[in-house]
């Protein structure tokens, strides 16, 4: 095994040479492939490794609500910046597979450190590492190929990022699921706390053309270090000191130390015709230490649409349970969309509302995928809040993106 390993790796380094010779090995014989990555493995099937990568430059100009935290609450500012920038390695051998991203940006940080274990077969693989916990349908789409710029309100408010832990998963065309145990922080007592994650979906129409989307989902969490709030962007990043103005509920005073969330999802593609939508419900218990102080209930829901005016179809993969890229004809390919967010809190005792009980955001936008590499987006959004934040209570937004990805 380690010799193979060792001669995937000689493999890359003479392919990266002009003058590269005849590449020799003990066992199979070895394939290269430069489209889209490098990429090399064994013919048998036994043994693979790829490097690839991502790329988002952004350039946001926003107002009002959106830009409310600034020096000039309001005014209208701009940012660039690189959204996203990682290095992503992944391959397999044998009944292993393996992963790693690395984030290039903020000083550099492991974003994904995973190994899979594929001998139970496709319905039981188990993942051990820093992953995501899939959760949510657009959280579970890679940020590649989302169809926004930015995911929505509902699922920047619940979602639960990547965190060291076990994952029992599986897919099939009928059915996706996965059932984890992550890390969610360690206690005074130096104790992990943890948090318990599911996701099952079914698709009663699965085809070449068409696919029906129906998932629930759910996420209990307690953690010692407390959760304090369900904030959430307004479709945009940006804005205010390199952040971005949000719509924040939370507690005045302490923090609540379980958190419990759960999801319903819906999407359906035929042809160059894509929909999904998600509602969520979450409820942090309120601080023991408070007296007399309420949950923190938040809920929300969007439902977006989109069209490939070229005819192309949105890719579907069944392991995520999730949309994925638009292949492109050698004209490039174009598509629109319009999405709806809306984000709801209850009012209570030691509960402040920033922005008020209810945000919703509109988002509209075209993109164009050049090729398989490059993608160029261009989002308009409308984000209104029922109370205003340093004096504004709606915005506009402006947000492009160029994307590489290899």
């Amino acid at each position: 095994m380690k010799l193979k390993l060792i001669s995937l790796a000689a493999a890359g380094l003479i392919a990266s040479q002009a003058n590269a010779g005849t590449v020799t090995t003990d066992g199979a014989d070895i394939v290269i492939k430069t489209k889209g990555g490098f990429e090399a493995k064994t013919t048998d099937g036994n043994y693979s490794f790829k490097i690839g990568g991502r790329m988002q430059l952004d350039y946001n100009s926003y107002d009002g609500v959106t830009n409310a935290g600034a020096a000039n609450p309001g005014s209208t500012g701009s940012d660039a910046f690189f959204r996203r920038a990682r290095i992503e390695i992944k391959g397999h051998a044998n009944d292993w597979k393996y992963g790693l991203s690395y984030n290039l940006t903020n000083s550099g940080s492991i974003d994904q450190l995973k190994t899979t274990y594929t001998g139970f077969g496709k319905m039981a693989q188990l993942t051990f590492g820093q992953q995501k916990e899939n959760f949510g349908l657009e959280d579970t789409g890679s940020s590649k190929w989302i169809t926004a710029v930015e995911r929505s309100l509902v699922a920047n408010a619940f979602d639960t990022g990547n965190n060291i832990g076990v994952k029992l998963h599986g897919a099939n065309d009928l059915v996706t699921y996965s059932l984890g145990v992550f890390k969610e922080g360690v206690d005074a007592d130096r104790d992990l706390d943890t948090a318990v994650t599911g996701r099952v979906v079914v698709r009663p129409i699965y085809t070449k053309d068409s696919v029906l989307h129906i998932g629930v989902g759910a996420t209990q969490r307690k953690a010692d270090t407390g959760f304090d709030d369900y904030d959430s962007r307004l479709g945009v990043r940006g804005g205010s000191d390199g952040g971005a103005t949000r719509f924040a509920p939370q507690f005045t005073t302490g923090d609540g130390d379980k958190s419990s969330i759960h999801n319903v999802e819906f999407a359906y593609a035929t042809g160059p015709f894509h929909f999904m939508a998600e509602y969520y419900d979450g409820e942090v218990e309120a601080p023991d230490a408070v007296a007399g102080s309420d949950d923190l209930e938040v809920d929300g829901y969007y439902f977006q649409a989109g069209y490939i005016l070229t005819g192309e179809s949105r890719k579907y993969k069944t392991g995520s349970a999730a949309f994925d890229k638009v292949k492109p004809g050698k004209d490039g390919a174009w598509e629109i969309f319009a999405r709806y967010d809306e984000m709801n809190a209850d009012m209570g005792s030691n509960i402040n509302l920033v922005g008020g009980e209810d945000a919703e955001v509109t988002t509209i936008g075209v993109n164009y995928y050049m090729n398989s590499n490059v993608k160029v987006a261009v989002n308009f959004v409308s984000a209104e809040t029922d109370t205003a934040i340093n004096g504004e209570d709606d915005g506009d937004a402006v947000v492009g993106r160029l994307q590489f990805v290899f």
